[in-house]
C-alpha cells in the first residue's frame, strides 16, 4: 500500500510538472496582439507544415509548442479525413490547453463529396474534444469539379443539394455545441441565375452555416470565376456573425504566395471589417513547402510584415 501511495504522488507531481512547464512555455514569451482589436487572436493552420512534417501526434504537439512559444493563440488543426483517434484528440486536446492554445479542428471533405456524411459525423465529434471554440471547418466545393475544365459553378440541382445538407449539419453540429462553417475554395464567390451558382447563392440559402473566409482564393488565377474585391468586401460585411475565421493568405498578380503581403482586399482593410464584425480568427494559411525551416521562416516573415502594417503587437 505504501508503494502504491508514493506512485500515486509521484504520478500527481509528474501532471504538475507537466501543467508548470507548459505555463512557462507560455509565459516566456511575448503573446500576439491586435492593438486596435483585442478581441481577434492570431493562429496559423497545420496545413502550412504538411509537407514538411509527417502527420502525426506527435508531429502536431512540436507544432502546438512552437504556437505557443511565438506568442500565436490558437492553431487549426487540418485533419482531412478526421482519421485521428478520440484519444489522439483528447492528448492533444489537453497538451494544448496546458500550453493556453486553442484548436479548430478542419477537414478537408467538401460537401457534395460521397464520403462527406461519414468524414463530418468524425468531424464534429473530434472537434467537441477541443473544447472551445468548437469550430469545425470543411472546404465548400471541389468534387465536383473535378475533370471538368468548362465547368464554372455549381448548377440549381447541386446548389439545392449542398445548401439543405450544410444547414443540416450546421444544425446538428449546433446540437452538440459545435459550429460548422465552410471556406470558400475555387468555386466563384458569386453566382450568375440560372447559368451557375456559388458561394453567395448558398448563404442567401441557410442560416446556420458559417464562413472562412479566405482572402485570396477568390481572387487567384485558378478560380473558377474570379471576384471583384469591393463586391466581396460588401459580401462579407452584411454577413454579421455568420462570418467566424479567417484564413490569411495573399495573391500577386492571381498567384497565392508563402509570405503575407499585398492582396486585391488589403490585409488592414479584412482585419479592419473582421474588427468591426466581431471575427476572432485570424489563421495564417501560407503556400505550403517541403522544408520544415523555410515553413517556419515563411512564418516569421508574415508575422514581421503585419507588424510593419502597424497590424500586430506584442504583450
Amino acid at each position: 500500500m505504501k508503494i502504491n501511495g508514493i506512485r500515486v504522488m509521484w504520478a500527481i507531481l509528474a501532471c504538475m510538472l507537466l501543467l508548470t512547464f507548459g505555463s512557462c512555455a507560455r509565459q516566456s514569451g511575448s503573446t500576439l496582439t491586435f492593438p486596435e482589436y483585442p478581441e481577434m487572436k492570431i493562429g496559423f493552420s497545420t496545413q502550412n507544415f504538411m509537407q514538411a512534417m509527417p502527420f502525426t501526434v506527435e508531429s502536431l504537439e512540436k507544432l502546438i509548442s512552437y504556437a505557443a512559444k511565438k506568442g500565436y493563440g490558437f492553431i487549426e488543426l487540418r485533419d482531412n479525413r478526421a482519421g485521428l483517434s478520440k484519444k489522439d484528440c483528447e492528448r492533444l486536446a489537453a497538451y494544448a490547453d496546458s500550453l493556453g492554445i486553442q484548436v479548430i479542428y478542419e477537414i478537408h471533405v467538401n460537401l457534395l463529396h460521397p464520403d462527406f456524411k461519414e468524414v463530418f459525423a468524425r468531424g464534429t465529434e473530434n472537434a467537441m474534444l477541443f473544447g472551445q471554440p468548437a469550430i469545425l471547418r470543411a472546404p465548400l466545393t471541389g468534387s465536383e469539379f473535378e475533370g471538368k475544365e468548362n465547368k464554372t459553378g455549381w448548377t440549381l440541382e447541386e446548389l439545392t443539394a449542398a445548401a439543405l445538407l450544410a444547414e443540416e449539419c450546421a444544425v446538428r453540429a449546433d446540437s452538440q455545441g459545435v459550429a460548422f462553417i465552410v471556406e470558400n475554395v475555387m468555386e466563384p464567390f458569386f453566382g450568375k441565375s440560372p447559368e451557375y451558382f456559388g458561394l453567395a447563392d448558398l448563404f442567401k440559402h441557410t442560416e446556420k452555416v458559417g464562413l472562412q473566409f479566405d482572402l485570396c482564393n477568390a481572387f487567384v488565377n485558378n478560380s473558377r470565376k474570379k471576384a471583384g474585391p469591393a463586391e466581396v468586401a460588401g459580401f462579407l460585411e452584411q454577413l454579421g456573425d455568420r462570418w467566424v475565421t479567417t484564413h490569411v493568405k495573399t495573391a500577386v498578380d492571381g498567384v497565392p504566395q508563402p509570405v503575407v503581403g499585398d492582396n486585391p482586399i488589403s490585409v488592414k482593410e479584412v482585419a479592419r471589417m473582421m474588427g468591426r464584425s466581431g471575427v476572432q480568427y485570424f489563421a495564417l494559411e501560407l503556400v505550403a513547402v517541403a522544408d520544415k525551416e523555410e515553413c517556419v521562416a515563411n512564418h516569421e516573415a508574415s508575422i514581421k510584415a503585419l507588424t510593419e502594417m502597424g497590424l500586430l503587437g506584442k504583450k
